[in-house]
């Protein structure tokens, strides 16, 4: 059976991505959220920004093709 774009989508993910889970104070999330679209960009781009900033090469900058499918996709509710 043919793989859905989802799942096609979901393994390349897989491939080349890792997730961290973040945990801040109650409020920290809405003032992330509130900078990054004060900004244009996602807070995962923020967070990867800023702390690239404090050391400069430490994580990888997000792809363009990942920035092209942020600004055409709807913003999920959290």
């Amino acid at each position: 059976m043919a793989k859905t774009q989802t799942e096609r989508k979901n393994e390349y993910n897989s491939r080349k991505y890792e997730r961290i889970a973040l945990v801040v104070k109650a409020g920290d999330k809405d003032r992330l959220k509130a900078a990054a679209e004060a900004e244009g960009q996602s807070v995962n781009k923020l967070i990867i920004d800023s702390i690239n900033a404090q050391r400069p090469g430490l994580l990888s900058p997000l792809d363009d093709e990942s920035k092209k499918k942020k600004e055409t996709q709807p913003e999920a509710e959290s």
